[in-house]
């Protein structure tokens, strides 16, 4: 245990020999001139006596200053030396003493190579100790191209954090990739927690380096915080801290934007918050590893306008007793996705200004509990809701009704088998898709007629649709693809005028009950016929006004038998998507009309009214095609074809020597109007159509 002292105070235990610490001082010193190189093992035939007394002598001339006596004494020692390991500990004098010259002169004349094992006497570990960054680049540009030399760099990294060189530590990372979140071990050794680039850097006071690693891959970890308390509250409060000033009605008070994200925190002490708690207005502690929070966070932040605690490992928020525990009645924004939670804090009810909460990828099997909220007043200002990607069955009513400013509500990806009923708010958009939704309520038109604009249902069980869905004025943007849908509401109810986008792909229109396909014809159809909760179903047809606003039309992975005529009358259509409709073998001709389509999808359709050489052109060629069958046309086998220009110029010639392959005899006159017949040979093998 002798040394342990002489250590920066760690709880850990270093694994490996005493000379395994990050480039011992004694050998260091060694290279700068107080002794020898560290004491290395000569090689075999050598005179250590001798070869101890030229470098001394090296290293004399280099102290003295005396750069030219030093590169001479260099060569003639280099000149003696027969092995890379000889040549290699002599490199390791110039980059020591930052000779770049000499150290260039002997990686290119000399061939001496830089060995890649962080050894103490490493000509690379050296100069990085030493500070001396061009010598550094230059050693690490002589490696071959193929060799990653990780161990080095990361050796080298630590050395440069633990001597403050934050010249060596940017040449490390920026350019030649060494990770500031790894340790630097050599050969058979274990990591050591004084190896950690951060913590070395922190640990030596070098608060610039610090700073650098952790804006550029590192970060804090629990050894680095309980080893240094101080120190690592002075970078997050000095760096990590943004100021502005506070409203009129607190004079002189900073208000201060808490940016520790992204950090890795294990967790975050009161200490570090407490007299600065009535300033913070934003607080991001996204992308760490906390688990639990101090109670201050969020409850007892008076002035907090945005909070950020995305993407860590937290099961529940600290507690309330009661609601005057709450004092962050400012707050707007609430950003909590990304954790464990099993269901919202009560104590969020009592956020009467929230604005937006978003609570997605979590672990919600209830909303709230609702035995443990009392008293509350209910999120009334609350305009976007996502609880997207949980476990949640059901939404109460109880909560989501005191929703009153709703706009904006994503459940995907749930559990939820029944939508709630719609209430009065100005809802805005409505995703629930991915989920197992089998109806849908039939008010939807009572409540968010004029609001609601994009809505998707997409992915779910749903069967029939009520005809309220196509009655609001301002959908836009309806997704209905990936459920069981036979038929849609009559479309001669419809209002939703200002509809661009309807995707019902992948669903089973054109298929009856008993699986067979509807025809269009009255008596096949379900028309008449009464569904539960919905008006009765009909042919899937488009009404006429939707040619002013459809852009984009989804029906393919279904079982259509034809285009729905209506189809054809969507001149505002773009995209229509029919693939993958066995039944489907015809394009009709007043496709062509569509000027605006530039996207036909008929991807596994075997279209047999269109010439295959046509589909492969693509969509394009494709319309065009069925607008020349629109209009009935035939190939053309008679042409027109004038000649003209300026008179004696040729023309008479070119047409004799094109019909008959010969020069003419006479000569026409210069202004002259000339008619010809010209009939072509059939070419040879050709058959008459």
């Amino acid at each position: 245990m002798a040394g342990m002292s002489q250590r920066p105070p760690s709880m850990y235990w270093c694994v490996g020999p005493e000379e395994s610490a990050v480039c011992p001082e004694r050998a260091m010193e060694t290279l700068n001139g107080a002794g020898d190189m560290g004491g290395k093992p000569s090689t075999p035939g050598g005179d250590p006596a001798a070869r101890s007394h030229g470098t001394e002598g090296i290293r004399a001339a280099y102290r003295r200053g005396d750069r030219g006596g030093a590169r001479d004494l260099l060569q003639e020692a280099c000149d003696q030396c027969a092995s890379q390991l000889e040549k290699g500990q002599l490199l390791s004098i110039p980059a020591a003493y930052g000779d770049l010259e000499m150290v260039r002169y002997l990686l290119s004349k000399r061939l001496v190579e830089l060995p890649t094992e962080p050894t103490d006497d490493n000509p690379a570990v050296v100069a990085a100790y030493f500070g001396h960054t061009a010598v550094v680049q230059e050693l690490l540009e002589s490696l071959p191209g193929p060799c990653s030399p990780q161990r080095l760099l990361n050796w080298m990294l630590a050395l440069a954090c633990q001597r403050g060189h934050l010249g060596v530590v940017k040449l490390l990372v920026l350019t030649h990739g060494a990770d500031p979140e790894s340790y630097a071990v050599r050969k058979n050794e274990f990591p050591v927690i004084v190896r950690l680039p951060l913590y070395a850097a922190i640990k030596s006071g070098n608060e610039d380096i610090a700073i650098f690693l952790l804006r550029h891959g590192a970060y804090f970890c629990s050894y680095i915080l309980l080893d240094s308390p101080d120190p690592s509250k002075h970078l997050l409060r000095k760096y990590f801290i943004e100021a502005s000033p506070l409203p009129s009605s607190y004079p002189g008070k900073t208000a201060l934007r808490v940016k520790w994200s992204h950090l890795r925190l294990p967790w975050v002490d009161l200490d570090w918050l407490i007299d600065i708690s009535c300033q913070i207005t934003e607080l991001d502690l996204s992308a760490n590893c906390l688990a639990t929070l101090p109670s201050v966070i969020p409850w007892g932040l008076i002035n907090l306008r945005k909070l950020n605690l995305s993407d860590n490992h937290l099961g529940e928020l600290p507690g309330v007793q009661s609601s005057d525990e709450i004092i962050c009645s400012r707050l707007l924004e609430i950003d909590i996705s990304s954790n464990k939670l099993s269901h919202l804090p009560p104590g969020f009810l009592h956020l009467s200004k929230l604005q937006k909460l978003t609570a997605s990828k979590n672990c919600l099997e209830k909303l709230f509990e609702e035995e443990n909220a009392t008293n509350w007043i209910g999120l009334r200002k609350l305009q976007e809701l996502d609880i997207s990607d949980n476990k949640l069955t059901e939404l109460p009513a109880l909560f989501l009704h005191s929703f009153k400013s709703l706009n904006s509500l994503n459940v995907s990806r749930n559990n939820l088998k029944v939508f709630p009923d719609p209430w009065a708010c100005p809802l805005k958009c409505c995703k629930a898709s991915r989920n197992a939704l089998e109806c849908l309520p039939d008010k939807m038109a009572v409540f968010w007629k004029n609001h609601l604009k994009d809505v998707d249902f997409s992915e779910n069980a749903l069967k029939e649709v009520p005809l309220g869905l196509f009655q609001l004025d301002a959908l836009m943007f309806l997704r209905l693809q990936g459920n069981q849908l036979a038929a849609l509401p009559p479309q001669e109810k419809w209002t939703c005028r200002q509809l661009k986008t309807l995707d019902l792909s992948r669903n089973q229109l054109g298929k009856n009950e008993d699986g067979l396909k509807t025809k269009r014809i009255a008596f096949f159809t379900t028309r008449g016929r009464q569904r539960s909760g919905t008006e009765a179903a009909c042919v899937l047809e488009f009404p006429a006004f939707l040619s002013e606003s459809l852009e984009v039309l989804c029906l393919n992975d279904n079982h259509l038998d034809t285009v729905p005529p209506s189809v054809c009358l969507l001149k505002s259509l773009s995209e229509l998507y029919l693939g993958n409709n066995p039944g489907l073998r015809e394009l009709p001709p007043e496709l062509g009309q569509l000027g605006n389509l530039w996207q036909l999808d008929t991807e596994d359709l075997t279209i047999s009214n269109v010439p295959a050489e046509i589909r492969k052109e693509g969509p394009k060629a494709m319309l065009s095609y069925l607008r020349a069958q629109l209009r009935k046309a035939e190939k053309c086998k008679l042409m027109k074809m004038i000649i003209v220009g300026p008179p004696r110029q040729g023309k008479s010639t070119l047409l004799e020597i094109l019909q008959t392959g010969r020069a003419p005899q006479v000569v026409h006159g210069e202004a002259t109007i000339r008619t010809t017949k010209w009939e072509l040979q059939r070419p040879a093998g050709s058959r008459a159509k």
